[in-house]
C-alpha cells in the first residue's frame, strides 16, 4: 500500500504541475487576448475619426465652392453697376449684390464651423494614432514574448502527459477514477494527508475509530466530509 500512496503523491504532484502550466496558458492568452482587443478598438475609433474626416471635407469643398461662386456674382454685379442706365436696374442689381454678400456671410460662417470641427478631429486622429503606435509596439513585443513562453510551456506540458499516461496506467482503476474526479472537482487537490486526526483538505476532524483504522492499514481512504483520498504518512517521513 505504501507504494501506492507514492505513486498517487507523485502523480498528483505531476497533475498539479501540469494544471498550473494549463491556469499559465490561460492567462497568457487572456493578456494576448486583451492586448489585441485594446489595439483593435483604437484602430475602429481611428477608422471612425477618418470616416468623420473624409465627410466633413467633402462638405467644406462644397461650401468652398458654393462661396467662391457667390463671390464671383458679386464681382460680376458689382462689375455691371457703371454700365446701369436705369434706376429700377440699378436697385435690383444692388439687392442681388445685398442677398449674395448675405449668402457669401453665411457660407463663410459653415466654413469656419467645419474648419474648427476638422481641427478638433484631426488632433484627436493624431493623439489616437500616437496611442495606437505604442501600443502596437508594446502589443508586438509582449506578444512576441508570450509566444515564446506558450512554446515553452507546451513543450514542458506534452513531456509531463507522457511522464503522466504511464504513471496513471499503474494506478488501480477503482481508485484511478475517484482520483480523476475529485481532481477536477477539488481543483487540483484530490489526495490529501490525514494528520492528528484531521483531514488537511477540508481540516474537518475525522472520526477517531476512522482514523484508528487508517494508522492500522497505511492505505488510502476517502474523508467522510470533503470524500477527497486520504493518506496517513509514515512516522519520520
Amino acid at each position: 500500500m505504501k507504494e501506492e500512496v507514492q505513486l498517487l503523491i507523485d502523480l498528483q504532484e505531476l497533475d498539479q504541475h501540469i494544471i498550473s502550466g494549463r491556469k499559465k496558458q490561460d492567462k497568457l492568452r487572456e493578456e494576448q487576448s486583451v492586448l489585441t482587443v485594446k489595439t483593435d478598438k483604437l484602430t475602429a475609433l481611428i477608422e471612425q475619426l477618418d470616416s468623420e474626416i473624409a465627410t466633413i471635407e467633402a462638405e467644406r469643398s462644397e461650401v468652398n465652392q458654393a462661396l467662391l461662386k457667390e463671390q464671383d456674382n458679386i464681382e460680376k454685379s458689382e462689375a455691371r453697376l457703371p454700365e446701369i442706365k436705369t434706376q429700377k436696374e440699378y436697385l435690383a442689381i444692388l439687392k442681388e449684390v445685398d442677398v449674395a454678400k448675405k449668402q457669401t456671410k453665411d457660407l463663410q460662417e459653415i466654413l469656419q464651423d467645419r474648419d474648427t470641427a476638422l481641427s478638433t478631429l484631426k488632433e484627436d486622429r493624431d493623439e489616437k494614432q500616437q496611442e495606437l503606435d505604442t501600443l502596437k509596439s508594446t502589443c508586438d513585443s509582449r506578444c512576441s514574448e508570450i509566444n515564446d513562453l506558450m512554446t515553452e510551456i507546451d513543450e514542458s506540458l506534452v513531456s509531463e502527459d507522457t511522464k503522466r499516461a504511464g504513471l496513471i496506467e499503474q494506478v488501480p482503476n477503482t481508485i484511478r477514477q475517484r482520483y480523476e474526479l475529485l481532481l477536477k472537482r477539488r481543483n487540483g487537490t484530490a489526495l490529501v494527508e490525514a494528520r492528528r486526526g484531521t483531514c488537511l483538505g477540508c481540516n474537518m476532524h475525522l472520526p477517531p475509530q476512522f482514523f484508528n483504522n487508517m494508522l492500522k492499514k497505511q492505505g488510502i481512504d476517502s474523508c467522510p466530509h470533503c470524500n477527497r483520498l486520504l493518506f496517513i504518512m509514515p512516522e519520520g517521513e
